[in-house]
């Protein structure tokens, strides 16, 4: 399995700063990096942050694996995991029950915010870099993404090929 990269790991610990922060403040729950989700005996994943409101934190009570649907998940996509994390992971976490699934380009900083819905994930938002990321699940809280990491690169040729057209956006 490849390593992801600086920008990568960067954007996982500025989006847990920001998020503990403010759950700190709010009282609404933990979040954490990297932890073990077991969905099911076939479906054990570690999303780059899971979220459990504070009526579910006992789904953790074994500080080893979350048992069962977070309450949120965030995948940051890198270029070698995006198709999995946009296709396989979106079906199977829907269909565990995860309320809110975000995804976020590590390159770009496009930020897709999933909501569970019973007809499948609707997308809430989507939010270009230039853009402040206000998640529903989080009133009140403001993520400037690229103030966060810095800008994201210059896009070139070859980058483009990964960003969603407009056809995507609009689901």
């Amino acid at each position: 399995m490849v390593r992801p990269r600086g920008r990568h790991q960067e954007l996982i610990g500025e989006l847990y700063a920001a998020i503990a922060s403010y759950l700190r403040r709010e009282r609404l729950g933990k979040i954490w990096p990297e932890v073990a989700v077991y969905l099911s005996p076939r479906h054990i994943y570690i999303p780059d942050l899971s979220f459990l409101l504070t009526e579910n934190l006992s789904r953790f009570a074994d500080d080893v694996a979350i048992e069962g649907p977070p309450d949120m998940v965030v995948e940051v996509m890198s270029p070698s995991t995006a198709s999995r994390d946009k296709a396989h992971k979106l079906r199977v976490y829907y269909a565990a029950g995860v309320p809110w699934y975000w995804l976020v380009e590590a390159e770009s900083l496009l930020v897709t915010e999933y909501r569970y819905t019973p007809d499948g994930y609707l997308v809430n938002q989507i939010v270009s870099p230039d853009d402040v990321f206000n998640p529903a699940l989080f009133p009140g809280l403001a993520l400037p993404l690229a103030e966060l990491v810095g800008a994201p690169p210059e896009e070139t040729a070859t980058d483009s090929a990964d960003s969603p057209t407009s056809a995507e956006q609009n689901l």
